[in-house]
């Protein structure tokens, strides 16, 4: 009987790192994110839709998707965040179905940033919150994409918050600064998920 557990979290807010911990454990790890990049390549579908949908501006002169330019006007206007989302939600959904039933493992986890916004909760069976306190969050992000203070918590505020993300999940790992003390809180969800 395959489990699948859901993993979400905000921006910034440590799940990546979660996810490449697993993965490093030999767990199965599907990333939302990576689908997305594989059907946004040329010729494929999230590509021909956001063509068609948003027109050539938003693509290089070598015909690659322009993903900063996308990402930065579908930020600042959610009308076309929706559009978007209309998109590439169900195509990324249907190849995440076919590689949940394609893998043989029982225990399968996706990561998906927008679990809740996108009301994917019904593909898992369980879901885990990769939560970190708000002040850190902020740090991280500003720190990892080399922006301002305001740009930082625009992008936060754009997106469901942490401590309701964590309410609406099964359980909830603790994103530290010490990274040997979010393994430990790794180990200890895949005990209770696994029945342990």
């Amino acid at each position: 009987m395959k489990k699948v557990v859901g993993i979400t979290g905000g921006i910034a807010s440590g799940k990546s790192t979660v996810c490449q911990y697993l993965i490093s454990l030999g767990y199965v790890v599907i990333d939302s994110d990576v689908i997305s990049k594989a059907l946004s390549q040329k010729g494929k579908p999230i590509y021909s839709a956001i063509l068609e949908g948003f027109g050539p501006a938003y693509f290089l002169p070598n015909l690659e998707l322009d993903r900063k330019k996308l990402g930065r006007y579908i930020f600042e206007n959610p009308e076309a965040r929706e559009k978007l989302n209309r998109i590439t939600h169900p195509l990324i959904v249907e190849e995440m179905k076919n590689l949940i039933q394609k893998t043989e493992e029982n225990l399968i986890f996706l990561d998906i940033p927008l679990l809740f916004e996108a009301k994917l909760s019904y593909l898992c069976d369980t879901i885990v919150c990769v939560y970190v306190d708000k002040a850190t969050q902020l740090k991280r992000l500003i720190h990892r994409d080399g922006i301002s203070k305001e740009y930082a918590l625009a992008k936060i505020a754009s997106q469901m918050s942490l401590d309701e993300k964590k309410s609406q999940s099964d359980f909830v790992i603790e994103s530290k600064e010490s990274f040997s003390e979010t393994k430990e809180n790794v180990k200890k969800i895949l005990k209770l998920i696994k029945g342990e």
